[in-house]
């Protein structure tokens, strides 16, 4: 189940088109700001850095990046429960396999993959820029004040540069996994595929402004995406959100009649 799962993956053309989309928005940055070509003199006194240029914190295409991070998660698999349902393919599994295992196995990968296509872009783009600058030591007092004291833990930037950049693409994943798992649930509710893929997109936008106007450091961009201060906001999103919607798709999808 979990190879033919990967399998129907990889050949989806929606999904490839999602990793060539993530990779020109990475590469795009990385040749803007290639020293032989750029005229910036930012870095006359003191090297950049691939922990600096990172698209994370800047680059002409982090505000697309942040704007797609919903649809990127939720476009590759979320419509994948749905497809099997409308198309009636669900019954040839179920018949051969327990439909529990299958409904397991089908969140598992929906929430990797999501979690997946919507870190690759800053993967990509981080080794991207360690071809353009060397991995040269961090420092606040040498341009390198993107990360304050007021940010997502400093002293981890600092001193553990290398663990702060995993610890941030780990809760990227995660933040994925999760918004591709809404959609997943959401289709065992509604069964048009393309309403479920736009679900996620729609949900994070109004609760992000919802958590921007009342709730301030709580702001669910500001925390995972535009490098806010950490609190119990991030441990309290991606939990209640990995659970919340493993129980609605898992009770939903076992209570619906497929054969």
């Amino acid at each position: 189940m979990l190879r033919m799962e990967i399998q129907r993956v990889t050949h989806r053309p929606v999904f490839w088109f999602l990793i060539l989309i993530g990779a020109v928005l990475a590469i795009w940055p990385v040749i803007q700001e290639w020293p032989q070509i750029s005229s910036s003199e930012d870095y006359a006194f003191y090297p950049g850095s691939p922990y600096v240029i990172w698209m994370y914190f800047v680059g002409d295409t982090r505000n697309i990046y942040i704007l797609i991070f919903p649809l990127l998660a939720s476009l590759a698999y979320a419509d994948a429960y749905a497809e099997d349902f409308n198309t009636g393919f669900i019954k040839n599994i179920v018949t051969k396999m327990n439909k529990r295992k299958y409904l397991f196995v089908r969140y598992l990968v929906n929430y990797c993959v999501g979690g997946f296509v919507a870190v690759f872009p800053l993967i990509f783009n981080f080794l991207g820029e360690m071809t353009a600058f060397p991995l040269i030591e961090n420092n606040y007092y040498f341009g390198m004040n993107l990360v304050t004291d007021l940010s997502f833990f400093p002293q981890l930037y600092y001193q553990h540069p290398i663990l702060y950049l995993l610890v941030r693409l780990l809760l990227l994943f995660l933040l994925g996994g999760v918004l591709a798992s809404i959609g997943l649930a959401f289709s065992t509710a509604v069964k048009n595929r393309y309403i479920a893929l736009v679900f996620p997109f729609l949900v994070f936008m109004g609760f992000d402004l919802f958590t921007y106007s009342f709730l301030g450091k709580y702001s669910i961009s500001g925390l995972f995406l535009e490098n806010g201060q950490a609190n119990w906001g991030i441990p309290i999103y991606l939990i209640v959100g990995s659970i919340g919607t493993f129980f609605w798709y898992f009770f939903a999808g076992d209570k619906h009649e497929t054969i």
